[in-house]
């Protein structure tokens, strides 16, 4: 196994800025509801965040030395940010009286079950439309989780495999002769629909710190089209845009990945890409419902702004200074606050 540095991961960074933008560009240039311009291609920017998942994960677990350290990493990195967004989301529905005609009393228990990032299983619907796809990055941990305790890491790519099997199955069987179940299955483990986006994610990790082979490019041409296969099946993507212009996005961060794993991929790391990807998270949940929401639609309704300045010259610039700010003022003190906590108690108690 190659050895892993930091600066060899600012591809990564600059892969996750472009990814965000993707879908922050999506959000406000549709905000009319309409997605009839190029940036309506960005629905597949969760597409691009999912393959890196699958990427940093395994190489978050092959650094990992006990299932304790691997879960107060996760969390530390996603729910401070998260409750941070939620409780933002809730104040400002309330405020604006986006809540409509829902009974104000529905309000508190939304924003109880959205604050535990599993809204869904309980039947609750999610306060922001980007949280989505927390849930679908939760199962996949639960996935990787299992195989860690399984001490099975090594045979990661023999399990994930295996894994395509009921994927397969999910599309084949289920999508055509029961379509009920297949939906439970979609709202209960959306994982289904993406798991051959992380899965690429895990080949490209192998490819990049072990060795290049021709069946690993095999299993990634088969992650593709299996991918592009499960257009129908889950997600947003085939909402917006269509299946060929879904595959040619794929087709581009399958690219850009297949350079990375050459070390060919400098040339999109740069500071604007490199701030973008820092603050990637913090922007992703805080964008949707502060910039298009709230800024864009009421700007275009009471003012009759023009989209394209509503988006581009008030709401973006907000946007990117609020994430900057939650970003340096929550989402790093409390990730590195609660990883400094545990390592002291783990201390301790040795």
């Amino acid at each position: 196994m190659k050895t892993i540095t930091s600066n060899r991961l600012q591809e990564l960074d600059a892969l996750r800025g472009i990814a965000v933008m993707l879908v922050v560009l999506l959000h406000f240039t549709g905000a009319d509801g309409q997605y009839k311009n190029i940036f309506k291609l960005g629905v597949t920017g969760v597409d691009l965040f999912f393959v890196i998942s699958g990427f940093v994960i395994l190489l978050t677990l092959e650094k990992t030395k006990n299932w304790q350290d691997f879960i107060v990493g996760r969390f530390s990195r996603l729910y401070p940010v998260y409750w941070l967004t939620v409780t933002v989301t809730a104040i400002l529905m309330l405020v604006t009286n986006f809540v409509g005609t829902q009974p104000t009393i529905i309000m508190p228990i939304k924003y109880l079950a959205n604050m535990t990032m599993f809204q869904n299983y309980f039947k609750i619907n999610d306060l922001d439309d980007t949280f989505w796809t927390l849930k679908v990055e939760m199962v996949f941990y639960f996935f990787m989780l299992v195989i860690f305790l399984s001490k099975n890491l090594k045979k990661i790519e023999v399990i994930s495999c295996v894994a395509l099997l009921p994927v397969i199955g999910y599309h084949l069987l289920l999508n055509t002769k029961f379509h009920v179940l297949h939906m439970r299955l979609n709202n209960y483990l959306p994982l289904l629909s993406h798991f051959p986006l992380f899965f690429a994610g895990i080949l490209f990790y192998k490819m990049k710190f072990d060795q290049i082979n021709w069946t690993r490019y095999l299993l990634i041409i088969s992650c593709f089209i299996l991918q592009y296969i499960l257009f129908f099946d889950g997600g947003r993507s085939h909402y917006i845009i269509s299946q060929s212009e879904y595959g040619l996005m794929l087709a581009i961060y399958f690219t850009l990945f297949i350079l990375y794993t050459s070390n060919c991929l400098s040339f999109i790391v740069n500071r604007v890409t490199l701030f973008l990807g820092s603050i990637s998270y913090s922007l992703y949940l805080l964008h949707n419902f502060i910039g298009d929401k709230i800024i864009i639609t009421r700007l275009i309704k009471y003012t009759h702004t023009n989209i394209w300045i509503a988006s581009f010259a008030v709401a973006l610039p907000i946007v990117l200074i609020i994430s900057t700010l939650s970003n340096k003022y929550v989402e790093k003190p409390t990730m590195d606050y609660i990883r400094k906590k545990y390592r002291e108690n783990k201390a301790l108690s040795t």
